[in-house]
């Protein structure tokens, strides 16, 4: 599997790997069980998307989409 998306918010990731996944493509979120044992230290760039190599074109273009606003919704 490949990294197509690295970050350190969560809930970002969470919806990234929603939408991948929504678009048929196998997808792994790590880092997420780290969420919890970090607390209070300031940490960046734990949570990776994976998703295998054949796959990585099209899920790019998905956060590409996301990142230039094309998932939001009416009135946002």
């Amino acid at each position: 599997m490949i990294s197509v998306y690295r970050g350190s918010d969560y809930f970002e990731a969470q919806l990234l790997r929603d939408l991948i996944e929504q678009a048929g493509l196998q997808v792994f979120l790590h880092g997420a069980s780290l969420q919890g044992g970090l607390g209070e230290i300031a940490v960046m760039g734990h949570l990776s998307i994976m998703v295998n190599e054949s796959d990585q074109a099209n899920a790019a273009d998905i956060v590409a989409a996301y990142e230039r606003g094309d998932f939001m919704l009416e009135g946002e």
